[in-house]
């Protein structure tokens, strides 16, 4: 039994993750691609403008995460603060292996992109849509990075049921 839920724990938390990761990955793509040619290169508050938009992706999906996993994959109902607090622990660390992970796996790619191009009926070539594979494979890399110490965090620490009130039945 103990397998059969923590296989349906798992597979919650990868849908909740996908939509978090999701959120995650709009902020900040949107934000390097919005701003990032304006500000190559240049330093706010002692970091790179590409960790600052990464930072900011992450938070947002942080709070996603946090709300889908507290009620839907762990199923708990109480309004504990220390729950909270060892969450914003937990993401505090996992934000710190995020970035680097992110920092680390950018450094050793190449700025490579996908591009795709359409005819027009004059015959040129116009662009419609471009892909820096280097910032999609560092962000896979740093997002499973992340969610592994994430699931494992919020199983054994912070969602662990002892203690606290839970939903034990489940609706679905």
């Amino acid at each position: 039994m103990a397998i059969y839920q923590t296989s349906k724990q798992l597979t919650k938390f990868t849908i909740s993750g996908l939509i978090a990761v999701a959120f995650d990955f709009g902020v900040y793509y949107g934000l390097s691609n919005l701003f990032g040619n304006s500000l190559q290169g240049e330093v706010a508050f002692g970091l790179i403008w590409n960790d600052i938009f990464k930072a900011c992706g992450f938070l947002s999906g942080t709070v996603v995460t946090y709300n889908l996993n507290k009620f839907w994959t762990w199923r708990q109902s109480d309004k504990n603060q220390k729950r909270l607090y060892n969450f914003f622990i937990l993401y505090a660390i996992s934000f710190v292996l995020n970035i680097l992970a992110n920092k680390l796996a950018l450094g050793q790619l190449h700025d490579n992109e996908v591009l795709l191009f359409y005819r027009q009926a004059t015959g040129d070539m116009q662009e419609f849509f471009a892909l820096k594979t280097d910032k999609l494979v560092a962000f896979v890399f740093a997002t499973a990075i992340s969610s592994i110490v994430n699931f494992v965090g919020q199983k054994i620490w912070v969602f662990n049921s002892k203690g606290s009130a839970t939903i034990e039945a489940d609706s679905e």
